[in-house]
């Protein structure tokens, strides 16, 4: 077996710890594109980005580990009709999004965002005093989750935590863990929507999620309720937001993923107080890289012993 790795994503380090795992195995390092072409021709793995030209050069190929987790970007027709499995490393950001998650909630459910705004007015505000509508109590209210995947899952314990009801849509799992009150399948959206005082998108961008949080989607929600997005920002419609928050059908967002990145900075999102932004930046945190590396040893090592693979992708759907 040969397991070629693309240029900037491995290292002799990791060919060594692929090798202890799965004796045997050949890895290359290609120091550069032409060297990798031709490394491909023989090659039984792959870690890396697939593109085209790749896929074209590699007629042997029969496994490719992405080192992404979304994949929106790197599926094309020719990729999802191979035979080639493909794998991803889900599940190496989910403890650090689900944190980043909660602490949208709680921003929002204790106004924080307009302590941060008067503070930088330098102004003494008490919501008790000024505000004691926006304080939400968490073990009063229900969030929705679009994704049970391993993000999903890891949020829905938090929230669990915290006391709060928690419903979930997920297209693939079937059975609620023990922190989900209610499960549907994708059919079931808006009837989670109308349950929900905070909605959590952690879904992939797929054919079927792009796009979807529209006008339609969005004004099937609580008069007032909260959105939050981690999953892929163009899953949700940005103008739609803004007119949701100008109308009050959105009584606020925490939004870490956008339908265009940068988000522009003239764009109207950046002027609502109850906007809380983070500029993509909810998977950051230690072990990420070890964690990536881990999954690609482990994969090497079942696919040299026959084994089924962890982390499957559905070509077609993207996830």
């Amino acid at each position: 077996m040969k397991l070629v790795i693309a240029p900037g994503e491995g290292d002799a380090a990791l060919a060594d710890r692929i090798r202890a795992a799965a004796p045997g195995v050949e890895v290359a390092l290609p120091a550069d594109h032409a060297t990798l072409l031709r490394e491909l021709s023989d090659a039984d793995a792959f870690y890396g980005n697939i593109a085209p030209d790749l896929l074209a050069a590699a007629p042997r190929l029969r496994w490719v580990q992405s080192p992404n987790i979304s994949l929106e970007r790197f599926m094309f027709p020719d990729l999802i009709a191979h035979p080639v499995v493909m794998t991803n490393p889900r599940g190496i950001y989910s403890e650090h999004i689900a944190d980043h998650v909660m602490g949208f909630v709680l921003s929002l459910a204790r106004g924080f965002h307009r302590y941060r705004d008067a503070q930088l007015r330098r102004e003494w505000k008490r919501s008790s005093e000024e505000y004691p509508e926006d304080v939400v109590h968490l073990p009063d209210s229900t969030i929705g989750i679009f994704g049970l995947g391993g993000i999903g899952s890891a949020v829905a314990t938090r929230a669990h935590a915290f006391g709060m009801r928690v419903l979930a849509v997920d297209a693939r799992t079937t059975e609620p863990p023990p922190e989900v009150a209610r499960l549907w399948g994708p059919e079931g959206l808006t009837e989670m929507l109308g349950e929900s005082h905070f909605v959590v998108i952690c879904t992939p961008e797929t054919p079927e999620t792009r796009g979807l949080f529209d006008e339609r989607t969005i004004g099937a929600m609580k008069r007032g309720s909260f959105l939050i997005n981690i999953g892929r920002g163009k899953v949700v419609v940005l103008d739609a937001v803004v007119a949701a928050l100008r109308s009050g059908q959105l009584g606020g967002v925490g939004f870490d993923v956008f339908e265009t990145e940068p988000l522009p900075s003239d764009h109207p999102l950046w002027g609502f107080e109850n906007a809380v932004l983070t500029p993509h930046v909810a998977g950051a945190g230690p072990h990420v890289d070890e964690r990536r590396r881990r999954i690609l040893v482990e994969n090497a090592r079942r696919f040299a012993a026959g084994q089924p693979l962890i982390n499957v992708v559905d070509k077609a759907r993207w996830f």
